[in-house]
C-alpha cells in the first residue's frame, strides 16, 4: 500500500520567542508554541483520520507521521501552518512530504525527508514588508503592524473578532469539556500588563497581544492542562509541569533573580550530537536487518518514538528534580526559588536564575540528564528482543553541554540568548575534541562568561586577549564529570569553595592574576613575588595555595602554575555561600 511520510517543523522560534527583551512576553511566546505543538497539531492530525500507529512523533516543535494520499498529507501541512500563522504570528513552518517506496527501508526515507525540511528551511521564508509610512509597528518587536491601542483596548478587541463579557475577555476555550470554564482574562489586567510592558506609545501587534495574553495564562489556567476524554491529561509548558509536580504556586519575575549588584544568571543547554546519535542508531538497525531480524522497520519506528518522547521527558525531570533538590527546604514564599523558563523541552534548557545558582543548576542538570538518559536507554532496550539491538541501543550515549551567562539585569534577553548560545557551541566543540579510538567522551561540558556593564559580546576575541597558550589564565569550558585529560567543572568548583571558606583574600587572587599577565616581568620574577606575597600571607591560606598544586620548586616555569585563575576570579562571588558550609561538611 502507498504512503507519504510528513514531516513538519517550526523554524525561526527563537525570532519568535526573543523579538523583544520583555520577559512576560517571551514567558508567553513560549507556552504558546508548547500549546500548538502538543496539543492544536496532534488535533490536526486526530480530525485528519492519522491514527497512534501512524505517528511516528509529535513533540519539541516538530512532527513526522504517515499518511496514505499527499492529498492528506498537502492538507494537513495547509492547516498547520494556518494555525501557527493565527495564533503565533512570526512563527515560520517548514513541512516536506515523500512517497514511502516498498524498496527502501524506513531509515533511509527519514534521512531524505531530513535532507528535503533542510532544503526547505534553506529557501527562507517571505516576510511581509511594513516599512511604510502612517504604518505603526508594534512597541515591543518593532516588525509587526501594531492594531492594538492601550487606550482603545476594548473596540480593537471587538475589531478583531475577540469575545469580550463585561469585564472579561472570553478566550478561545480549546480544552472544553462539560466541566470545565473557559479561560477568561479580566480586561482591567490585562490593560495593566499592556501599560506595565509598553512605555511610550502602547500600541501593540495582535501577535504580542497573544503572548501576553498566554504568559498569564500559562501559571494557573485550564489551558495548561490538555483534557482529553478517555487519556491521560496532558501538561503544557514547563510551569505547569513543576506546579502539577511539586504542588507549586509560582509568583516570580525577572527582577526575583537579581543579586544585589543587579546580576542574573542565563543558562543555555542542548544536547550533544542528536545528528550523529541517529547514525549510530541507524547502523545498529541496519545490522539487525542484515542479521533478518524480524519487523526491522516497525521495530525503528517504535525505536523513533519512544525515544523521543524519553527526551523531552528527561530533560524535564532533570531540571524538575535539580531544582527541587536545590530548594528543598527553604521558604516558600522566597521569590529566588525556582526561575525563570524560557525553553524547557526535547533536549534544550532555556532558563533564567539567580546568579550564584545558574553554574550549580546548569551542572546538575547535566549529570541527571546524562544519568537518567542511561537508565532509560537500558530501559528501553528490554523493548526490543534482539540481544544485539539491544546492546546496540544501550552503548549510544546522549549527553548535553551548556552555556552560561551571568550577566547585568538591563542586558536584553536576545543578546543573552546570543551569548549563552556561543557558550553552549564552545562547550560542544571542546566536546568534539575528546574523541578517541572514534568514540566521544560520554559527558557534555559547560562553558561560562561574566558580562559586566560594558558587554562582552566577542568572546573569542575578549579570551584570546588575556589568556595565550603559553601563559593560560583560563581553562574553560570544563567537563562535567571527570574524564581523562580534562579537568571537570567540579574542580574548580570546589577551589573556590576552599578558598571562601578560608577567607582567602581576594586581593590576593587578583595579585596573582595581573602577575601571572605581567609582560614585563620573567617567569623567575614572577615567582619571587610570589614568594614574597606568600611570606606575608596566614599559614592557612599558604596551604591552600599548597593544595592548588603550585610548583615551588621551578622558577622558571611560573606561567604553568595558575592556569585557572581568571576562571576563578570571574564566578569567585557568584558561588552561592550557603552552600559551602554544606559542601565542607560532606
Amino acid at each position: 500500500m502507498t504512503k507519504f511520510i510528513v514531516a513538519i517543523e517550526t523554524v525561526k522560534i527563537k525570532e519568535f520567542l526573543f523579538s523583544t527583551n520583555k520577559l512576560r512576553v517571551i514567558r508567553g511566546a513560549s507556552y504558546l508554541l508548547d500549546y500548538l505543538n502538543q496539543v492544536e497539531v496532534p488535533k490536526i492530525l486526530d480530525k485528519n483520520g492519522i491514527t497512534e500507529e501512524n505517528i511516528i512523533y509529535v513533540g519539541a516543535g516538530n512532527a513526522k507521521f504517515f499518511t496514505d494520499t499527499k492529498e492528506k498529507a498537502e492538507k494537513i501541512i495547509k492547516e498547520v501552518k494556518k494555525t501557527y500563522e493565527k495564533e503565533a504570528p512570526g512563527v515560520k513552518v517548514a513541512a516536506v512530504y515523500r512517497e514511502k517506496t516498498d524498496d527502501k527501508k524506513v531509515w533511509d526515507s527519514l534521512e531524505e525527508l531530513s535532507r528535503d525540511t533542510a532544503i526547505e528551511k534553506s529557501k527562507g521564508f517571505s516576510t511581509l514588508n511594513i516599512d511604510l509610512p502612517f504604518v505603526e509597528k508594534c512597541e515591543l518587536n518593532g516588525s509587526e503592524v501594531a492594531e492594538i491601542d492601550y487606550y482603545n483596548l476594548e473596540d480593537d478587541l471587538h475589531k478583531l473578532g475577540y469575545s469580550l463579557n463585561e469585564k472579561y475577555i472570553l478566550l478561545s476555550d480549546y480544552n472544553k469539556t462539560d466541566s470545565d470554564t473557559i479561560d477568561k482574562l479580566e480586561i482591567e489586567v490585562l490593560k495593566d500588563h499592556i501599560k506595565e510592558i509598553t512605555k511610550t506609545t502602547g500600541r501593540i501587534s495582535e501577535g504580542t497581544l497573544k503572548k501576553i495574553i498566554a504568559s498569564e495564562l500559562l501559571k494557573e489556567s485550564n489551558r495548561a492542562v490538555y483534557k482529553k476524554n478517555g487519556d491521560k491529561d496532558k501538561i503544557i509548558g514547563f510551569y505547569r509541569y513543576l506546579i502539577e509536580k511539586y504542588n507549586l504556586k509560582i509568583r516570580s519575575t525577572i527582577d526575583n533573580f537579581e543579586n544585589e549588584d543587579s546580576f542574573i544568571g542565563f543558562v543555555y543547554s542542548d544536547g550533544d550530537g542528536l545528528g550523529d546519535f541517529f547514525k549510530n542508531i541507524k547502523k545498529v538497525f541496519i545490522a539487525a536487518d542484515e542479521r533478518k531480524v524480524q519487523n526491522i522497520e516497525e521495530e525503528y519506528l517504535k525505536f523513533l518514538k519512544s525515544f523521543s518522547t524519553i527526551l523531552d521527558e528527561v530533560t524535564k525531570e532533570s531540571l524538575a528534580e535539580t531544582l527541587n533538590e536545590i530548594f528543598k527546604g527553604t521558604d516558600s514564599e522566597d521569590p529566588k526559588r525556582w526561575g525563570e523558563f524560557l525553553i524547557v523541552g526535547g533536549d534544550d534548557v532555556c532558563a533564567v536564575f539567580d546568579p550564584t545558582l545558574a553554574i550549580e543548576i546548569s551542572v546538575k542538570t547535566q549529570k541527571k540528564f546524562e544519568e537518567t538518559m542511561v537508565d532509560r536507554m537500558s530501559e528501553l532496550s528490554k523493548e526490543f528482543t534482539d540481544c544485539k539491538l539491544k546492546e546496540g541501543i544501550c552503548e549510544v550515549k546522549i549527553t548535553a553541554s551548556s552555556g552560561v551567562v551571568i550577566a547585568k539585569t538591563k542586558t536584553p534577553m536576545f543578546q543573552l540568548f546570543k551569548l549563552g548560545s556561543k557558550l553552549q557551541k564552545n562547550a560542544k566543540i571542546e566536546r568534539n575534541g575528546t574523541k578517541k579510538d572514534g568514540k566521544l567522551a560520554t559527558t557534555g561540558f559547560i562553558d561560562f562568561q561574566v558580562v559586566g556593564s560594558e558587554g562582552t559580546v566577542d568572546i573569542d576575541a575578549f579570551r584570546k586577549n588575556i589568556s595565550s597558550e603559553d601563559n593560560k589564565v583560563i581553562q574553560r569550558p570544563y567537563s562535567i564529570k571527570k574524564i581523562e585529560g580534562v579537568r571537570p567543572i567540579e574542580t574548580l568548583i570546589d577551589t573556590i569553595v576552599e578558598l571562601k571558606k578560608s577567607n582567602f583574600p581576594s586581593n590576593k587572587l587578583r595579585y596573582i592574576y595581573d602577575l601571572k599577565r605581567n609582560s614585563d616581568l620573567e617567569e623567575f620574577e614572577k615567582k619571587m613575588n610570589f614568594i614574597n606575597i606568600l611570606s606575608k600571607m596566614d599559614k592557612e591560606h599558604i596551604e591552600i595555595i599548597k593544595k592548588l598544586g603550585i610548583n615551588y620548586e621551578n622558577y622558571d616555569k611560573f606561567n604553568e602554575n595558575f592556569e585557572d585563575i581568571f576562571d576563578i576570579l570571574e564566578i569567585y562571588k557568584f558561588i552561592n555561600e550557603k552552600d559551602i558550609e554544606k559542601e565542607g561538611n560532606k
